[in-house]
């Protein structure tokens, strides 16, 4: 079925559960008059804590507004998951379109199976129920984002052609792209989000509308891929 993949690692936010973070992202800008542009975006997207909480400190040149002088990046993180908390009451958490066709799929394969993100696992399990189940494990990569060097040779132990990455963010695609493991993106859809432009860009091999775009076809393609290292060849 798949002669070179041995470890499949999707991302929990975007692929699996209807991504927050950008939608926070661009309510903060909103709030505090900020242009919502691609560099901010991808500045942002997939960065630990702290250096998404420098970066968005960087955007105001200096002139901070009076409710953020002085806080910690602590401080600013907790702001954030408490104004995230009341984003959540009004918007539940829901998986993503097209996730329980391709964690369905992803559980008939005779491959190693990781979820990973940048919180921590009783969120993954929470949020997932009984899909949880299909992973061997969850990986916060909070502390070493993105994490495709680390999942591959430290957590998987495989060789980059031996793993393939499922992601909605293009920073997450460059970096696989650095280690030399497969990738398919599964950018948000919305028509303000930049991901989508930044993976085209980029020149991607495979990006898809949602997750059930993702077939055995696809990923037996890939694996062929993987297999002669023509995978990057033409992005």
């Amino acid at each position: 079925m798949l002669r070179t993949l041995k470890v499949i690692a999707v991302d929990l936010d975007g692929p699996l559960l209807v991504d927050t973070f950008a939608p926070l992202l661009r309510k903060s800008c909103d709030y505090y008059g900020l242009e919502y542009t691609r560099t901010l975006e991808s500045g942002m997207l997939s960065r630990n804590r702290r250096e998404a909480v420098q970066f968005m400190l960087s955007q105001f040149d200096g002139d901070l507004p009076d409710d953020l002088q002085g806080k910690t990046h602590q401080e600013m993180a907790a702001s954030y998951f408490a104004l995230r908390e009341a984003y959540l009451a009004e918007n539940p958490l829901r998986l993503s379109d097209g996730a329980e066709a391709l964690l369905a799929l992803l559980a008939r394969l005779p491959v190693r199976l990781l979820c990973y993100g940048g919180l921590d696992e009783d969120y993954m399990r929470r949020e997932l129920g009984a899909h949880a189940d299909v992973f061997e494990a969850y990986v916060c990569t909070n502390d070493f984002r993105p994490g495709m060097k680390e999942i591959v040779h430290d957590i998987a132990g495989v060789a980059p052609t031996e793993a393939l990455f499922i992601d909605d963010v293009n920073f997450a695609a460059t970096h696989a792209r650095a280690v030399g493991t497969g990738f398919i993106g599964v950018p948000s859809q919305e028509p303000w989000c930049w991901q989508k432009a930044e993976m085209t860009d980029a020149g991607l091999p495979f990006i898809v509308r949602d997750a059930s775009q993702i077939d055995l076809a696809m990923l037996q393609s890939i694996d062929r891929m993987q297999e002669t290292g023509q995978f990057w060849a033409m992005a």
